[in-house]
């Protein structure tokens, strides 16, 4: 499949000598791998590429947002330092992984190592039974409480930079694109992980994460740029596996196949693709946060060296970021702007 073919596109300009150039960044879902993006913005604010627009999924919304609204990179990274180091933030994670793995048989003994166990089955017993009678297997305060955090309660027009979130919409089965109302709420709703966290209900849509099925958004960031398209990939990359010994297994597996696909397919559609190297960093390992922004760093950096119009030197004055900003085709299939 040939998807540049596919999707029409607003005609680039095009480039002449010693321009600054102009990029929509495209940031991709993945949970604490997102921490990456930071790293790549902090790399990119240092060059002659003027950022346009960011378009998000999932974390990259979140990460998305915070640069929409602080222009200062470093501010942004100390911010989610900051969160990521506080008690609110240990006890979300406590709430989200504390009883998710079996209790080491050799941590207690006797009647402990029997309460543990019992405690540990009777949580499993309770999120199954959340998982066939409710829409999700935890409740989205955790998720709230996370996002009111590090986002002010701003709506989009508010917002110095443009802005545009993407989600899904169970009802249609439509992609949206979230450009109006609450900041907080469209973070919100691309980043309910369907079956984890309760979709959100929005203008009569019932908006979840769309990043399980499409983790990265340049069809939405072509369709903004008329100069460059920056993707920033933080997915896990295909690995081999030989065991399937659920029917579970089978059918993840083949989800996970069916994302590579599209995501190696999406990714001819960026002018640039920054995909730092995350092995060994799961979606929600927080544990060594600047380690991971770091390998954002070190990717945007190694990834510029390619291209020209990255390379820092005397050029004119910046374009300002909130000039015309080209509306999007309205002709992208199974897309919906909000």
């Amino acid at each position: 499949m040939n998807i540049p073919n596919l999707i029409p596109f607003r005609t680039k300009t095009p480039p002449t000598p010693n321009r600054t150039r102009r990029a929509v960044v495209a940031l991709g879902g993945g949970g604490a791998r997102g921490l990456a993006h930071l790293g790549v913005i902090e790399v990119l604010k240092q060059t002659r590429v003027q950022v346009q627009r960011y378009v998000g999924v999932s974390i990259g919304a979140l990460i998305g947002a915070m640069c929409a609204i602080d222009d200062d990179i470093l501010h942004v990274q100390g911010r989610v330092m900051g969160f990521l180091d506080s008690p609110g933030f240990d006890h979300h994670q406590q709430q989200l992984f504390g009883s998710a793995n079996v209790p080491n048989e050799t941590a207690s003994t006797g009647i402990m190592a029997w309460y543990d166990r019992a405690k540990y089955l009777y949580s499993a017993h309770r999120r199954l039974t959340r998982a066939v009678t409710q829409q999700s297997l935890l409740h989205d305060a955790i998720l709230t409480a996370s996002i009111n955090e590090l986002i002010p309660d701003v709506e989009f027009s508010d917002l110095p930079m443009p802005l545009s979130i993407v989600t899904a919409d169970l009802r249609s089965g439509h992609r949206v694109v979230l450009e109006s109302g609450s900041v907080r709420r469209a973070i919100h709703a691309s980043m309910a992980l369907p079956g984890i966290f309760p979709p959100v209900e929005h203008n009569g849509m019932l908006l979840c994460d769309i990043g399980v099925v499409d983790s990265i958004p340049t069809a939405v960031a072509s369709a903004y740029a008329n100069d460059l398209t920056i993707l920033v990939d933080i997915g896990q990359r295909n690995a081999r596996m030989e065991k399937f010994d659920t029917a579970m297994d089978v059918m993840m597996r083949m989800q996970d196949i069916g994302e590579q696909i599209l995501r190696r397919e999406k990714t001819e559609l960026a002018d640039v693709h920054i995909r730092p190297e995350l092995t060994g960093i799961s979606w929600f390992d927080f544990q060594n946060p600047e380690e991971v922004m770091d390998r954002g760093r070190t990717a945007a950096s190694e990834e510029f060296l390619r291209h020209s119009f990255f390379h820092t030197g005397s050029s004119e004055a910046a374009e300002s970021a909130t000039g015309d900003h080209p509306k999007p085709n309205p002709a992208i299939e199974n897309v919906r702007f909000r």
